[in-house]
């Protein structure tokens, strides 16, 4: 394979051990599988769609690059009294 780039080298082959780890989370949101990051206390940046649906795709919503806020469930899974 051959690569032409104007990028430098060790921008393009990092290695996993150089780069900052950060936590990857996958969700399922709507019936379709995303992966994310945490970029703010509440806030996650999609990073990939894990679909079979090609219109999912399409789907402005689940675009990678996306930044989504979540909230957690306060009193999720009580019983009204």
């Amino acid at each position: 394979m051959v690569m032409y780039t104007i990028v430098p080298l060790e921008i393009v082959f990092v290695d996993d051990e150089e780069r900052p780890a950060k936590s990857r989370l996958t969700l399922d949101v709507g019936g379709v599988k995303l992966e994310v990051e945490q970029s703010a206390s509440n806030e996650y940046e999609i990073i990939r769609l894990i679909s079979s649906n090609p219109s999912d795709y399409l789907n402005e919503k689940y675009q990678p690059g996306r930044k989504i806020a979540m909230y957690p469930l306060i009193g999720f899974g009580e019983t009204p009294h």
